[in-house]
């Protein structure tokens, strides 16, 4: 056990060793590399179909001289207290993380100053490579060469994420309908608190658990002597009024497209990985604002007292352009856009396709199958027994009309096995399905998980007369 804890040390002090080195070596790097402009950076306008602006990214910039102190002692103390000391790197505090993490085999602390976070919000993704990483502090190292701390503090409240809202002024109108100026003790305190785990830590979502992290940072800030006794009781018992959770303009699924549209972005070869070369994006989209407004409003109205989430996709089929999107019931909630992320077994909306490949191949809308329970018997001894909805059968020859009338599992599997396996995979792939399907029995019953945007441009081809777009 000693030995391990040595080997443990021995590995933490070369690291620290190798860190300096590096340090040293970057900041001279980033002494002599023009500075960064911070002010277009991953700024971005959304663009509706009529080119109507819908979105910026940077609408409520607010000073600092502005900002509640209350808010801004909150979070350099509970964020990083050795703010104004350090050059974007808290070595102390690294050190730290790292002993800890070690003995615990984990990742419990971090060491991320507010520099370091500030970076990577202006430019980078959250992903945890070492890559990303190395980014990361070339970018905080810049910042702090050739910004004032004033400067590079305005701008991480002014990007943060505080629960789905980003930036402080648009927090502070959101969760109370004030400017951040006007924040009181207790105010400040809660929303300092979210930005550690936005989904965690929302007064909206988890209240509970963000009272707790308001009374943590209260107690930090009474250990620091920013704030007294008296001060503390006050605000820890102050009771908070959260504005209406309704949005007035029924926007709020608005952020699950503009999330897709970022997702797109992504994957467009001409524009770069950061933003920083582009000085700012305007990105003009296929949205429809009405129908936007409308698909959202359907969704409250309808799973307005249900705890099961959703999502919804409107599409042109001429142009294949998403007109309108719903990732999930309330953003504020969850961020998770389901209508591009997640995949599920899709059913009978499989079929369709099926019956495409079928006419394709010399089917008929009159070509029969009989309807019976059957159990189909493979050449490696496996079976496979499908079943009707209500175990309902017709027991006779019907129709392919028949069979989608009535949504037949028996005649789809033997429609799927007389074609061939492969055959419902290659239509599914000419239609824009790209997810893994299965070559299986089953795969005409709608098995694979397979996305509702992949879906909806699958259907979208059959309404465009069979031209994909």
């Amino acid at each position: 056990m000693l030995k391990k804890f040595f080997k443990y040390i021995k590995f933490g002090v070369i690291l620290v060793v190798f860190g300096i080195i590096a340090f040293f070596g970057l900041y001279i790097y980033a002494l002599i590399t023009p500075k960064p402009d911070i002010n277009k950076a991953r700024s971005y306008y959304l663009y509706d179909k009529d080119s109507e602006l819908v979105f910026n990214n940077n609408d409520e910039w607010i000073s600092l001289d502005n900002i509640s102190d209350y808010l801004i002692n909150a979070t350099i103390y509970t964020e990083d207290k050795k703010f104004y000391k350090h050059n974007g790197f808290d070595f102390l505090r690294i050190i730290k993380a790292v002993y800890v993490n070690l003995l615990s085999g984990s990742k419990k602390e971090g060491a991320s100053t507010i520099t370091q976070q500030y970076a990577r919000n202006l430019f980078l993704n959250f992903d945890k490579t070492w890559k990303r990483k190395f980014d990361e502090a070339k970018l905080a190292l810049e910042l702090e060469c050739h910004y004032k701390k004033g400067e590079i503090l305005e701008g991480y409240l002014n990007t943060i994420n505080y629960g789905g809202v980003f930036g402080i002024e648009n927090a502070s109108k959101y969760y109370f309908g004030k400017s951040a100026s006007e924040l009181n003790l207790a105010e400040a305190t809660m929303l300092a608190g979210i930005p550690k785990s936005p989904s965690t830590y929302s007064p909206l979502i988890n209240p509970e658990k963000a009272k707790k992290r308001q009374s943590l940072i209260l107690s930090i800030l009474l250990k620091n002597k920013v704030i007294s006794e008296s001060d503390y009781d006050e605000a820890l018992n102050y009771e908070l009024i959260f504005k209406s959770l309704e949005d007035e303009d029924g926007l709020n699924a608005v952020m699950y497209y503009q999330d897709a549209v970022m997702n797109e972005l992504k994957s467009l070869k001409e524009i770069p990985s950061t933003f920083l070369e582009t000085g700012g994006l305007k990105i003009y989209t296929s949205l429809n604002l009405k129908g936007q407004k409308e698909l959202e409003a359907n969704v409250k109205e309808v799973l307005k007292d249900n705890e099961l989430e959703t999502a919804a996709i409107l599409m042109d089929p001429n142009t294949g352009g998403v007109k309108a999107l719903v990732g999930g019931k309330d953003y504020n909630k969850s961020e998770y856009n389901r209508a591009i992320s997640a995949k599920r077994q899709v059913g009978s909306t499989m079929k369709p396709f099926l019956y495409y490949a079928a006419l394709e191949n010399g089917f008929t809308a009159s070509t029969t199958f009989t309807s019976e329970q059957t159990t189909f018997t493979f050449s490696n001894k496996d079976t496979y027994s499908p079943k009707n909805y209500n175990e309902k059968y017709g027991n006779k020859p019907i129709s392919m009309a028949t069979a989608i009338s009535y949504s037949e599992n028996i005649y789809a599997v033997k429609t799927h096995l007389f074609l061939g396996e492969d055959t419902l995979i290659n239509m599914a792939r000419r239609v824009g399905i790209t997810s893994k399907l299965d070559k299986v029995p089953s795969l005409a019953l709608g098995t694979s998980e397979i996305s509702m945007l992949e879906m909806a441009g699958g259907y979208a081809t059959f309404a465009n007369e069979g031209y994909k777009i």
